[in-house]
């Protein structure tokens, strides 16, 4: 068995159905001749560009894992996990168990399969015949550059100590091509330098996102492919994920200029507006904003998120449960945050960000405006981004955070007091806090207590590094 290698067959392909409905396949290997049919039009790589986001809203990625599952119980944000949960050993960082193992084996050979799904549309399209629209060729690019990107940084976050290692060892392969042969492991380091390309590479091929040019997209312009871009790898959802690799990666200067270009995009040009109080609180419970959607710089639709939080919030007598409870967790009377938090037939204070009524019939026509969303990158992170990096002016970074905070309800008597918060580790503490609020359920707390290097948390000493599979890795049999 060789450590630290990854194969992957060549042809692992997706389907995606582009019907009005957004129904989304499985996906599916296909050969060679296959391969170079489907990426003969432009519909294809359409087609192919929608499978690799498909691949990632299973339950096994992002539908779960990546999300409320495995890597928000390490982050120690659930509590009530018994002895015989699924979750029990991962709890305490025993992750050879019998039924912890086989989730993180899971996530690797998902996340590599939908990298090899990216790798698949950049290896056609720059010498494609087909015939694009308009700028599509370019964004469809850029896309699956940022998608290769975003994945390995996972895989960098979940499998290796840390992103400067300059040992192989260390390390995980970066998938950059499509081939047969054995991709070798490359340090961290490398790693790191790897993604930042694919990232500066999506942002040139990016220039002309609607997003970013300010272009009206209409539903009569190519179908409306270029509608609702925040479901896709933007140009301004490049520029948050840089930000958020050169902060992992312990490069500030670079974190809050690429942090920087979202936020005056959104107070200049008001993109990804705030979420109201009134969106959040909606009387009619079908029409709640619960994961503020309007403030995703990305987000996946993942048409199964009802049937997969069963289980985990509805459907059980053993929900899951934060830690920290939601009267400590929200100290503020106003914050709307705090709302999100409900009875079930069995028990009270379920977070239910993620899970809507069945949805509000008009006309005989079932709509779920608000539901099936996940964040995978918020404005709000932006704005924590940048409070961190101007810690060291105290009185600057408690502005930036008082600009989430007024837009989560507070009131001004409740906002944070730059002659209290006068510190830059004072500045730090009221980041994690709202890591640990705004985060529930996306995934991401663990990765600001990795960066920060914490040593416990609720008393156990953390294990930040998932085993790689033991085996060598062939994908698409």
């Amino acid at each position: 068995m060789r450590k630290g290698f990854l194969k992957y067959s060549l042809w692992i392909l997706v389907c995606f159905s582009m019907v009005a409905c957004n129904d989304w396949l499985d996906v599916k290997p296909k050969t060679e001749m296959e391969a170079e049919d489907m990426f003969s039009t432009e519909d294809g790589f359409k087609d192919a560009l929608a499978g690799v986001y498909t691949a990632m809203t299973k339950s096994s990625l992002y539908g779960r894992e990546l999300t409320y599952g495995i890597v928000d119980v390490v982050a120690q944000q659930w509590g009530g996990i018994g002895s015989n949960h699924r979750y029990a050993n991962a709890l305490k960082y025993e992750y050879e168990a019998t039924n912890t193992k086989p989730i993180i084996d899971t996530l690797w050979n998902g996340l590599y399969n939908a990298i090899a799904n990216a790798n698949s549309i950049l290896a056609y399209i720059d010498n494609s015949k087909a015939v694009f629209t308009g700028d599509n060729k370019q964004i469809i690019k850029g896309e699956a550059l940022a998608l290769r990107a975003f994945m390995h940084f996972d895989l960098l976050r979940l499998f290796c100590a840390d992103a400067t290692s300059a040992s192989a060892e260390d390390g995980i392969p970066y998938v950059n091509e499509l081939t047969k042969q054995v991709t070798v492991s490359v340090s961290p380091k490398d790693v790191t330098e790897q993604i930042i390309k694919d990232l500066k590479e999506a942002a040139t091929c990016l220039a002309n996102d609607p997003v970013l040019t300010g272009r009206e997209v209409s539903a009569s312009d190519d179908n409306g492919y270029l509608i609702n871009r925040n479901y896709h790898l933007n140009y301004y959802a490049v520029m948050g994920l840089m930000a958020r690799v050169y902060m992992y990666a312990g490069n500030p200067t670079e974190a809050r200029k690429s942090a920087i270009a979202v936020l005056e995009a959104h107070e200049n040009r008001e993109l990804f507006p705030w979420s109201t109080r009134g969106d959040v609180l909606n009387e009619k419970k079908e029409l709640r904003d619960r994961t503020f959607s309007t403030e995703h710089l990305f987000a996946l639709n993942i048409r199964k998120l009802k049937d997969y939080i069963e289980g985990s919030f509805t459907g059980t007598s053993v929900p899951l449960l934060t830690r920290i409870s939601p009267g400590s967790l929200f100290v503020a009377g106003n914050d709307f945050r705090s709302f999100f938090f409900e009875t079930t037939n069995y028990i009270g204070d379920v977070p239910s960000k993620l899970w809507q009524m069945d949805g509000i019939t008009v006309e005989g026509q079932l709509y779920t405006p608000k539901r099936d969303r996940m964040p995978m990158i918020r404005l709000s992170e932006m704005y924590y981004i940048v409070a961190e990096c101007d810690k060291a002016t105290p009185s600057v970074a408690v502005a930036r955070l008082n600009e989430v905070l007024a837009n989560r309800g507070y009131e001004d008597t409740e906002l944070l007091d730059a002659s209290v918060v006068n510190s830059g580790d004072a500045v730090q503490e009221e980041i994690l806090k709202e890591y640990q609020r705004e985060f529930i359920c996306e995934g991401q707390l663990f990765f600001y207590h990795k960066r920060m290097k914490d040593e416990k948390l609720n008393g156990y000493t953390v294990n930040y590094v998932f085993p790689k599979p033991e085996n060598e890795l062939e994908f698409g049999k």
